[in-house]
């Protein structure tokens, strides 16, 4: 049986107490149990809990941002930076840096700034120090933005270097509403 005590309580002053399955106070010798937050109880024994991969949120080794400025299209800047204490070591498996894709209010690519670009297919590695910022410059048509109608469009930003020595993800995708950039 769990227990639990308020802040302040004297543990010699207060004996704990709690309900019997047939709602009579029982007293307990055990004092405060915390259960851990990936735990639950279950039929007296402590079990894992069930996580859903809507609530997992992979944090990345790198952080990005994303700046929009309307030039004759969307002008997009995004900003990568290594917040580690440590450098981060870094494979691009192509020219490619990052990437850019306009999506529906369903989730659905409408666009993607690769789409019409070429890359070579060498491997870059790389290391991008502690608190050092790269960028990548994309532009999103006028032509394309014109033929967006409604609003819940975003762009996304996905990173595409792999981080070597980590499990981790290097970066997680960076999204961003266009709600006030369309009409």
């Amino acid at each position: 049986m769990l227990t639990a005590c308020s802040q302040g309580a004297n543990k010699e002053d207060v004996a704990d107490k709690a309900m019997s399955e047939e709602g009579r106070a029982v007293q307990t010798n055990s004092s405060a149990v915390e259960i851990p937050s990936d735990l639950k109880l279950r039929d007296d024994k402590l079990t894992p809990k069930q996580v859903e991969a809507k609530d997992v949120a992979q944090k990345g080794l790198l952080t990005g941002e994303l700046q929009v400025t309307p030039d004759n299209g969307l002008s997009v800047l995004l900003t990568i930076t290594n917040n580690q204490d440590y450098g981060v070591l870094i494979q691009y498996r192509s020219g490619m840096t990052a990437d850019l894709h306009l999506v529906d209010p369903q989730g659905e690519k409408v666009w993607a700034w690769a789409d019409d670009m070429m890359f070579t297919q060498a491997l870059r590695d790389t290391s991008i120090a502690s608190g050092q910022m790269i960028t990548a410059q994309f532009t999103v048509p006028e032509s394309v933005l014109s033929k967006l109608k409604g609003r819940g469009y975003s762009l996304v930003a996905k990173y595409v270097g792999k981080a070597t020595e980590s499990k981790r993800v290097a970066m997680s995708d960076v999204t961003i509403s266009l709600d006030s950039y369309i009409n």
